[in-house]
């Protein structure tokens, strides 16, 4: 509800735009509504016992179809009153149709969202396989061969020409069970066309009126794992055998998951060891075989690999096929941390870019946790040269007020002093 409105108009003889507030009560408001239906189907096949084996007990096939509609009208139409208009006449009589609202000025806005009618349909698959395992306490092990094959299309019903939207596909594989590997594609509804002036622009026929199935428009897909202390630990298990471990006590394993926990990474021990009384808890420190203390250094190491798949619209388009080749980004990227201390934390970020040969943004930093105050380091290494050190209160409500900051120049030259 707003008190006043502002109706423009234009004076002709002046050539000005004349402003008139009003004083009153407007209501403005604005409604949509939108509806979906959504189900699960199950599929199950139980396979004969030449094509797969003996092992192989049953096949589920999980399905589910969704569809939804959703509508708004044009709030800019004239019967809203929302948006008007005025005739501006220049000098030499030429006509211009002026928009406006009468509510822009209101601290709200009002409502300018033009119609809307879209129906969107969305399917999901998932497949799975049940075998007999002897591994397992059930004697039955379930195996994930697709965990999630979907599409996604929508029809917008308020649109002239091109209502169809493109058609978004993806997949998730459940390769182990610490990696799951995700794609995700587009495939474009409406072909190239040349227009007039020999361009290629976006025609109104679909691919599939051309027989063809939708243009790939391309992908994108990041692999990455993570080294850390554990990585070690396990490929020396698998060589040791019976699987002993390093420390005396059988408890140690336990001991050393706490020790890392997140919470406790950046805290000083002797001030996180101190109870409520103000004394240290007392604890065994954990040994090796040798009886000399664990060493331990907390640290993780991972390497990304990312490709990218697009359409190079910088080389000539194929005129039989209307399409255009497709192009190939890679990047290598590397990050990591290496705890040195309690309350010493190191971390690097780096990468490097295969189309252009060199490397990316590198960066390190070091922290210091000093309990009620943090103190950190930063330095940006390449492609430009900086460097950020701070000294802050943790507390939020202190954080600004309590601080020294002291950074590079922001110039090509810079002031590392």
């Amino acid at each position: 509800m707003y008190t006043n409105r502002i109706t423009k108009s234009w004076d002709a003889v002046r050539q000005v735009e004349l402003s008139d507030t009003t004083r009153g009560f407007y209501n403005l408001y604005d409604w949509n509504v939108g509806v979906s239906a959504n189900t699960t189907l199950y599929g199950f096949y139980k396979p004969l016992p030449f094509l797969f084996g003996k092992k192989v007990m049953m096949f589920r096939h999980v399905f589910k179809p969704s569809v939804s509609f959703s509508y708004a009208p044009d709030f800019t139409a004239p019967h809203y009153g929302y948006v008007k208009a005025y005739d501006r006449i220049d000098a030499s009589g030429n006509v211009e149709r002026v928009s406006y609202s009468p509510y822009a000025a209101g601290i709200f806005g009002y409502p300018s969202s033009t119609k809307q009618g879209t129906v969107t349909f969305n399917m999901s698959n998932n497949l799975e396989m049940k075998v007999r395992s002897d591994k397992d306490s059930t004697g039955v092990k379930k195996i994930s061969l697709i965990d999630e094959l979907g599409a996604s299309l929508s029809y917008n019903l308020a649109a002239k020409e091109r209502p169809w939207s493109d058609l978004s596909t993806r997949i998730r594989l459940k390769l182990t069970k610490s990696y799951t590997l995700s794609l995700a594609a587009v495939f474009a509804t409406y072909a190239y066309v040349f227009n007039s002036q020999g361009q290629v622009v976006t025609g109104n026929r679909t691919e599939w009126s051309y027989g063809r199935f939708g243009r790939f428009q391309g992908m994108s897909q990041n692999l990455s794992y993570t080294f850390d202390n554990n990585t070690w630990k396990k490929l020396k298990s698998l060589f040791r055998k019976g699987g002993s471990n390093d420390f005396a006590s059988g408890n140690d394993k336990r001991e050393e998951e706490k020790s890392e926990k997140p919470s406790d990474a950046n805290i000083d021990p002797t001030l996180r060891d101190l109870d409520k009384k103000g004394q240290k808890v007392k604890q065994n420190a954990k040994v090796d075989r040798d009886g000399y203390m664990a060493f331990s250094m907390p640290w993780s190491l991972t390497i990304s690999y990312g490709v990218t798949m697009y359409e190079n619209r910088k080389r000539p388009i194929n005129t039989r096929r209307m399409r255009y080749p497709y192009g190939f980004t890679q990047t290598l990227n590397a990050s990591g941390f290496l705890r040195i201390a309690d309350g010493w934390n190191i971390s690097f970020s780096t990468g490097y870019d295969f189309n252009f040969h060199q490397l990316s943004m590198t960066t390190a930093s070091i922290s210091r946790d000093l309990h009620c105050f943090e103190m950190s380091c930063s330095v940006v290494l390449r492609p430009y040269s900086s460097f950020n050190f701070t000294i802050r209160a943790k507390a939020n409500e202190l954080a600004d007020a309590l601080k020294w900051d002291k950074r590079s120049s922001y110039s090509t030259n810079v002031e590392w002093y």
